[in-house]
């Protein structure tokens, strides 16, 4: 029977991410600059690419659990192919938003399908596995806004036609590599990391204080991707720089991720990890707003990177190994809705308190409220400590 590759699973995750990078900081400039929109309504459009998103995530998440894997996934593909084809002829206000949704809909649903595919591997640990994964997806994000720098000037032609030839690409490996059979989950219940007790099909308190993390820390970083484009810009930096410093966070984590796949015992609590990072990703935004000068801002970049690599690959793992098989796909396509869920409402919020008070405050409420759920998650990995 054929089971699924990882090398494959790497690329089409790789592909899915630069594509889907590119619209974030993307969507805000030709919004707020070529449609001459403000950037609250920049903000309320990828607030609708994103509910879109999470709409993907979750349908997909639940579909996965019951259907086939591998024609879901090529819908997915056909679905993304279908929105960059109408990008290339609507990209006026507001068919552009149209083009967005369709697209946040279609990526939503392959990020789910990677994560799903990324738990049905064999051989592997799980969290070499997502740390991997993580990798390739940050590679790709690093891609994309150096891509955009490069081939935007006022036209999104060249934009999604060269994502029309990602999905294409992605839709072949699909179709050569993936099962073509429904695969099913594996317990995941035995290792260390997992309750004493059998899994529960119901969302647990831990489960909860996650999904609401994930939606307050995607919030806050999307500020990162979305509105802090257009801050360096009025601040006179060249688009160049914003393209820099997500070079810079992409050789971080590479770093990162190397020092973890040499010493694989260092930090091998998860729980640990994920506090630690939400410890880093407070810090750099205080640090970024300290003053409005290079030093900060790539030191507030050095201490999100870090931080990121820390949390995000994870809090898939921790939710997969405390997950019931029945409900596995379910819950990954709750990290992947909730994550979407917050990257929703990141350039709503930041563009309303940006048009209303200033980028400063943006990012001091931000440092505020990362600080307030990183304590919250502290409190609650003792209290959990002290049950077990």
């Amino acid at each position: 029977m054929k089971t699924i590759r990882l090398k494959p699973l790497l690329l089409v995750a790789f592909l899915n991410e630069t594509g889907y990078s590119m619209m974030w900081p993307l969507a805000t400039i030709y919004i707020n600059r070529i449609l001459h929109q403000s950037l609250t309504t920049a903000g309320l459009a990828l607030f609708i690419f994103s509910v879109a998103n999470v709409c993907g995530s979750v349908i997909a998440g639940k579909l996965y659990d019951r259907f086939n894997q591998f024609y879901l996934t090529l819908a997915g593909f056909c679905g993304a192919l279908a929105s960059c084809g109408a990008g290339l002829i609507y990209s006026g206000w507001p068919d552009y938003v149209l083009v967005l949704s369709g697209l946040g809909l279609a990526t939503g649903w392959l990020t789910t399908a990677v994560n799903v595919y990324g738990t049905l591997i064999t051989g592997m640990s799980t969290s070499k596995v997502f740390n991997e994964l993580y990798l390739v997806i940050n590679v790709g994000l690093v891609l994309g806004t150096i891509l955009i720098s490069e081939l935007f000037r006022k036209s999104l032609v060249p934009i999604f036609a060269l994502m029309i030839g990602f999905y294409l690409i992605s839709l072949v490996l699909g179709w050569l590599y993936f099962p073509r059979q429904k695969l099913t989950y594996a317990s995941g219940l035995a290792t260390s990391a997992s309750p004493k007790k059998p899994a529960s099909l119901k969302i647990s308190w831990t489960f909860g204080l996650c999904l609401v993390t994930l939606v307050i820390m995607w919030t806050m970083y999307t500020q990162w991707e979305s509105n802090f484009s257009v801050y360096l810009l009025d601040r006179g930096f060249p688009l160049q720089v914003y393209s820099l410093l997500w070079t810079l966070n992409g050789i971080i984590i590479i770093i990162v991720q190397g020092v973890f796949a040499k010493w694989p015992r260092l930090m091998a609590n998860l729980h640990q990890r994920i506090w630690w990072g939400l410890v880093l990703l407070t810090l750099s935004y205080f640090i970024t707003v300290w003053r409005p000068q290079l030093f900060f801002i790539y030191g507030g970049m050095v201490l999100l990177t870090v931080g990121e690599a820390l949390y995000i690959p994870s809090v898939p793992v921790v939710i997969d190994q405390e997950s019931a098989p029945a409900v596995k796909g379910r819950n990954q396509g709750l990290i992947n809705g909730f994550s979407s869920l917050g990257r929703a409402l990141g350039p709503l919020f930041g563009g309303l308190v940006i048009d209303h008070a200033s980028f400063q405050i943006l990012f001091w409420l931000a440092g505020g409220l990362m600080l307030a759920v990183t304590i919250i998650n502290g409190w609650s990995g003792q209290i959990q400590r002290k049950v077990n």
